[in-house]
């Protein structure tokens, strides 16, 4: 299994508040409450047996070779990203509550929107 670490986050084309701020702080301890939110986090980009994995507080999601690879390379968040997909494909599995607990039970699909229509339409 070969795990890597990501510190995923919005694409920062200038000098923004954060950046200025984190250069302060540098060498010092701050508490990850600080920079932890919504669209700035930590995540695990997984490959286990020639599959491969994207995980963020416990839920994992299925994720192809390329969304492995690219965001390993690119952990921003950005129209057309990798990491930008990834992220709303474990926004939805969270959602759904699947994806928990991996790998003792099974990761959310890769289709998780589709599944969630199908859901919808066995519901009508």
């Amino acid at each position: 299994m070969n795990i890597t670490q990501l510190k995923i986050g919005l694409l920062q084309l200038n000098d923004s508040k954060w950046k200025k701020l984190l250069d302060v702080f540098r060498d010092r301890y701050i508490p990850i409450a600080f920079i932890k939110d919504e669209n700035n986090y930590f995540a695990e980009a997984i490959e286990h047996q020639g599959e491969y994995f994207y995980r963020v507080d416990g839920v994992t999601v299925q994720a192809e070779q390329y969304e492995y690879e690219r965001v390993i390379h690119n952990p921003r968040l950005y129209c057309f990203s990798s990491a930008l997909k990834l992220h709303h494909r474990i926004r939805k599995a969270k959602e759904l509550g699947l994806g928990l607990d991996w790998p003792k039970s099974k990761a959310a699909p890769s289709n998780i929107f589709d599944l969630d229509k199908i859901t919808q339409e066995k519901r009508s």
